[in-house]
């Protein structure tokens, strides 16, 4: 439920994303209709009010486990500063092991924050919080907008697990193909995925001949399941630099148009 529940999320937010205004209860219309075309009934308080506990419980366990480790990493320091006074080697290189351990603790619990729950890509908490600076870019590089052709074919066809693990393996693909630093494929909304590549990347690649290689691969590839056997998928970018402190909005803007004139041409 909780995955099903997102996905409406995801697909209230495509729809919305153009409207220069959005009024509450326009949010509410599509998202209502979204989860009917989903089968999905919101009049059940009791799930409703299990995946709401569920979302917030997960969002403070990670908050409860990160602010533990800082406060056992204060203590640490604490006491590797009287080790340094005292010239006790052996408590000092224990206190090290230990602040390392809890470094990556909260690594991995960040991670597990800015991480889509379902294509372990990165997720907007990770673009909007992380990345960006008050929704402007940090650095010069280079953004695509991606989107599945004919996703919501492969859902109604195969049903949503199939797309699920279409999802998945885009991003696999991605990552396999795009194996270099400062490119960072981001979850944005449903089946619309955001490739961002930093500037030390364009010292090893091409971006524009990369994606059209990567895009042609892609479009080569057979899925094969229990279920299906030999599925096929493609999937339209837009490609548009962007400017350090240059505003996000902008450039979705202009790289989801140049989206949809690419998947005109791949019709």
């Amino acid at each position: 439920m909780t995955a099903k529940l997102k996905e409406i999320t995801f697909l209230t937010i495509k729809n919305l994303k153009n409207n220069e205004i959005i009024l509450p209860g326009d949010y509410s219309k599509v998202f209502d209709q979204i989860a009917k075309t989903l089968d999905i009934d919101l009049q059940d308080d009791k799930v409703m009010q299990k995946e709401l506990r569920y979302s917030t419980d997960q969002i403070n366990k990670i908050v409860d486990k990160t602010s533990k480790s800082l406060t056992e990493i204060h203590s640490s320091t604490e006491k590797a500063q009287k080790a340094i006074l005292d010239k006790d080697d052996v408590s000092l290189s224990h206190i090290s092991r230990e602040i390392l351990d809890m470094q990556e603790q909260i690594s991995f619990l960040q991670k597990e924050l800015f991480s889509d729950a379902l294509t372990k890509a990165y997720n907007r908490k990770w673009l909007n919080d992380y990345y960006l600076k008050e929704e402007k870019f940090p650095e010069n590089g280079k953004l695509v907008f991606l989107d599945i052709n004919k996703f919501k074919t492969i859902n109604d066809t195969y049903g949503h697990l199939i797309g699920d693990q279409v999802l998945k393996y885009l991003v696999k693909f991605l990552q396999s193909q795009l194996n270099f630093p400062s490119i960072y494929v981001v979850r944005y909304a449903g089946d619309e995925f955001l490739i961002l590549f930093g500037e030390e990347v364009f010292r090893e690649i091409n971006v524009e001949d990369k994606m059209k290689d990567v895009q042609e691969k892609l479009s080569n590839q057979k899925l094969k399941s229990a279920k299906i056997d030999n599925l096929q998928f493609s999937f339209s970018y837009g490609l548009l630099d962007y400017k350090k402190d240059e505003n996000i909005t902008n450039v979705l803007t202009k790289a989801d148009a140049l989206m949809y004139e690419n998947k005109q041409k791949n019709r």
